[in-house]
């Protein structure tokens, strides 16, 4: 088209010469300057032209809030007489101001903004989120469309840059998910010691790596030829293992949201309380965390910092089973803290599960099995523990707003805004395991 513009603008200077026509030389002056203005918009339309996210906070619960500016910025001396911007967004959050355009991806959703600039000019936007779904929730890229007046040329630039909310999973009072507040953990001691009490034996299991010496117990050692442990009380023991199973559809591929977002919120809902009463909690998933080959493993602890450690890892859970929670099960077992109690919650209990667990306990740990689903389970055994949680109805009664604002989160464990990775001595990062799908 520039081509054109000027082979009008020759035509009609020749023509203003040869006729003396002073209309035709208007003419020509006029094609001259369009098919100059329409070259430099066609070639500098986006250069040094700049689109920046700024968000309130990027670590949200579900319900919470956060502000977005979106800085739009025309560094040259040349003004664009429209500018299209097309920012992805995540569908996990709604915007109190502006629309949103559904896109041809399912959990994608356009930002559109349509703007002149003058020289020089930046404009800020001002934009109310609330987190509606846990998970990473990455912003951008954003496509930049510009060009002439007259809509000749335009160009298009796509800005990779991607900015990440993670929103952490609902945190509700353990009475609001059907389960008593004193179940299964039992009155909470006074001031004991995180040591087994020598005292409150209960029986013995074979000898594994790890275990303390004086806890060797040796008349059954030598009754049964091989070296045997003593096992306590699990009321004696302050450290909770919890094992989350993602799998949620049985024997088969897909998946149940609600009872996925349902368990991951008891696993934070329970990991809150038992650090509330001082007790050292742990985290295992059989599921990979979001946009990595990486596993859920934090052995227990009561540093402050762990329950940020498990927000974290719950938030970037995705619904893609790494294997059975048994195998999981039987994996931890030899490297559990000797006397933690095992809390397993679960959406397909069976039979492998329930003898996963029986061997945990024999093991010298305290189990319970927690199950969510529309049905009760009838075919639990009698020496597991267990609660059945419901299923949808359940989960649509909760409270839609946790306890848990991002404030009250900073006060109780004050830490950068940034989620920090684990030191490597609890690494939430287990190895795959083996015969592990996806």
């Amino acid at each position: 088209m520039t081509r054109s513009l000027n082979a009008l603008a020759i035509v009609a200077g020749v023509g203003a010469v040869l006729l003396r026509n002073p209309l035709l030389a208007l003419l020509a002056l006029l094609l001259g300057l369009l098919a100059g203005i329409t070259a430099l918009w066609d070639r500098y339309a986006l250069t040094n032209v700049t689109y920046q996210r700024q968000l309130s906070t990027t670590r949200l619960f579900v319900g919470e809030q956060a502000d977005l500016v979106i800085e739009i910025t025309n560094a040259k001396p040349l003004p664009l007489s429209w500018l299209k911007a097309e920012d992805e967004f995540p569908t996990q959050i709604d915007m109190a101001r502006g629309r949103l355009f559904r896109t041809f991806r399912s959990d994608r959703q356009l930002l559109t903004n349509l703007l002149a600039l003058r020289l020089y000019e930046r404009v800020r936007k001002h934009y109310h989120l609330t987190a509606i779904k846990r998970g990473v929730l990455a912003f951008g890229p954003v496509l930049l469309r510009s060009g002439d007046l007259f809509g000749f040329r335009q160009q298009q630039r796509v800005d990779e840059q991607v900015d990440e909310m993670v929103v952490y999973p609902r945190v509700v009072p353990v009475s609001e998910l059907a389960l008593p507040a004193s179940y299964p953990f039992g009155d909470l001691p006074t001031r004991r010691r995180l040591t087994d009490d020598p005292l409150r034996i209960t029986g013995t299991r074979p000898y594994v790596p790890g275990d303390n010496p004086r806890f060797l117990h040796w008349k059954a050692t030598a009754r049964r030829g091989e070296l045997q442990s003593k096992t306590f009380d699990p009321g004696a023991s302050s450290r909770t293992a919890i094992f989350l199973d993602i799998q949620t559809v049985r024997g088969a591929p897909g998946m149940v949201e609600d009872y996925l977002e349902y368990a991951i919120s008891t696993a934070a809902s329970l990991a809150r309380l038992l650090l509330d009463r001082r007790e050292a909690v742990g985290l295992y998933a059989n599921g990979w965390q979001r946009r990595t080959a990486q596993g859920v493993r934090l052995p227990p602890s009561r540093r402050p910092e762990q329950w940020e450690f498990i927000l974290d890892a719950l938030a970037r859970l995705i619904d893609s089973p790494a294997g059975p929670l048994e195998q999981y099960l039987r994996g931890e077992l030899p490297s559990l803290p000797y006397g933690a109690s095992v809390i397993a919650i679960t959406a397909v209990p069976a039979e492998p599960i329930y003898a996963a667990l029986l061997d945990v306990r024999r093991g010298g740990h305290a189990v319970t099995l927690l199950t969510i689903g529309d049905e009760r389970p009838a075919d639990v055994p009698d020496g597991i523990p267990f609660v059945w949680l419901g299923g949808h109805d359940a989960y649509a009664q909760s409270p839609q707003r946790g306890i848990q604002p991002w404030a009250e989160h900073q006060r109780w464990a004050p830490r950068r805004e940034a989620a920090a990775a684990p030191p490597a001595d609890v690494s939430p990062f287990a190895p795959k395991p083996q015969g592990a799908g996806r």
